[in-house]
């Protein structure tokens, strides 16, 4: 086996070796937030299962608070993570909830595991980037977030990476239910629906079909009230309780900086909606240049989760994917598609891991290099060092968040999840600290990079796509 083939399968591994050195790192032994996210899932399938509403204080506190090992943190067990998805993508954890949750956390950490794989090869002929590239890209974020956390985003690639494929060979019905599958994630698969409904006249009765089965699916899982009761308010308090945490969308840019919660939810709408629009007509002018109709699912959810009103880094992964398909085809774009996809790729604001911290520069400088070369990777990785040297001085400073002594206060048994949730947030997860809102800069100067790269491709002359589809001759392209 030559080195380069080595290096390609051990590309593989990285994701899945790092979450078990964080794990191997922080322990199970101790309560811990390890598939944290999946607890709240967990606990809502099963809510289901007996017959109880999935989105209220009880009985999800009480699940929390006793479905370990490994335990939750004490400071979580006075109130109920919500577990905020539709009641459809809520059915899929009903089987989990079966069986006890440590098995059941191996099981969707393993099934997590196996979807990404199967995306990064799906993506791979998607975008026409190497298999090492896609999985150096989105090593760090899949396994510190997705992967440690428990959240269903690789499900959700997999599934727009499959929807991508079947667009190109028009078989609309089965890439309708791909973009079903993606909706788990709703605000993510928003964009790519709506471009497919505008793009392909031949999916729309497709897509109608499969919404109105997940309708459907809602209703049977927790009845017609519920169903209502999700739309109309446990979104619209989802929004409000997550406007105070410290992430990446506008909402919480602007709490964090002091506008009122409510006025920051409105303009997260409307950026979001702009940002769909601007999205759905970028993906329209480069399927007009490249005659590929996998860039209207590829490109629209890159722009998506660029503000709007609740975007972490799991969802924003999304985007490095469009960033490489750029960069596979158009040349004048590569250095910015690559600088996009080198500072958006590592989440800066969980490098309190000893294992990222030390893996960032590396995965950083190791992609750029793949991308651009050896010198500019490099100069990213030098970039990448000195952004993890800051999170240290400002921390020596005094910079970094100020600890929180969070009080939960009795909390009704039918109140919604995130009331209880919400007050934690604004007490503990706000974080308006000078290393926090700085640590916001690389990620969105990354992806603002990045989508600067996709829609100065998007204008690029008929002749240099042409010249450059699928022709370029760097390592990215390469099988494997």
């Amino acid at each position: 086996m030559t080195a380069a083939r080595a290096g390609r399968w051990a590309a593989w591994l990285i994701a899945p070796l790092i979450f078990a050195a964080m794990i191997a790192i922080n322990g199970l032994g101790e309560p811990t937030y390890v598939m944290g996210d999946f607890r709240a899932f967990y606990c809502a399938g099963a809510a289901i299962a007996d017959g109880a509403n999935p989105y209220l204080e009880e009985p999800l506190r009480t699940c929390e608070a006793t479905a370990g090992p490994p335990a939750e943190p004490k400071f979580l067990r006075p109130v109920a993570l919500p577990a905020p998805l539709p009641p459809y993508a809520l059915l899929l954890f009903v089987p989990f909830s079966r069986v006890p949750f440590p098995f059941a956390a191996l099981a969707f950490a393993l099934l997590s595991i196996g979807a990404m794989s199967v995306a990064v090869a799906a993506l791979q002929r998607v975008t026409g980037a190497s298999s090492t590239v896609l999985n150096l890209a989105l090593a760090a974020i899949t396994a510190s977030v997705s992967y440690y956390v428990g959240q269903p985003m690789p499900f959700v690639f997999a599934a727009l990476a499959g929807a991508a494929l079947f667009v190109r060979k028009e078989r609309w019905w089965t890439a309708a239910a791909c973009l079903a599958a993606a909706s788990i994630e709703p605000h993510v698969a928003l964009a790519a629906v709506a471009a497919a409904f505008v793009a392909f006249p031949r999916m729309r009765v497709p897509l109608v079909a499969w919404g109105a089965g997940l309708a459907a699916a809602c209703v049977f899982a927790v009845g017609w009230p519920v169903s209502v009761a999700y739309v109309r308010d446990v979104v619209p308090a989802h929004a409000l309780a997550n406007s105070y945490e410290w992430q990446f969308s506008l909402t919480s840019i602007l709490t964090s900086a002091g506008v009122d919660a409510q006025a920051a939810i409105r303009w997260g709408e409307a950026m979001f909606a702009v940002m769909v629009l601007a999205g759905i007509a970028v993906a329209q002018r480069l399927r007009a240049l490249t005659s590929d109709a996998a860039v209207t699912i590829v490109i629209p959810p890159a722009f998506a989760v660029f503000g709007g009103v609740h975007v972490h880094h799991q969802q924003l992964a999304i985007a490095l994917p469009a960033m490489l398909y750029v960069f596979v085809r158009y040349e004048r774009v590569r250095v910015a598609a690559a600088a996009g996809v080198a500072l958006a790729m590592i989440p800066w604001n969980v490098m309190s891991s000893s294992v990222l911290s030390g893996c960032a520069p590396l995965l950083v400088g190791s992609t750029a290099a793949l991308m651009i070369g050896r010198r500019a990777g490099l100069v990213l990785t030098l970039l990448a060092a000195a952004i993890a040297l800051s999170m240290l001085v400002l921390a020596l400073l005094g910079l970094g968040p100020a600890p929180t002594h969070f009080v939960a206060h009795a909390y009704p048994a039918g109140a919604l999840a995130e009331l209880s949730w919400g007050d934690f947030s604004h007490a503990a997860l706000m974080r308006p600290s000078v290393m926090m809102q700085w640590l916001r800069i690389p990620t969105m100067a990354g992806l603002a990079c990045g989508l600067f790269a996709i829609a100065s491709a998007a204008y690029a002359g008929v002749g240099e796509a042409r010249r450059v589809a699928f022709g370029a001759r760097d390592v990215a392209t390469q099988p494997g």
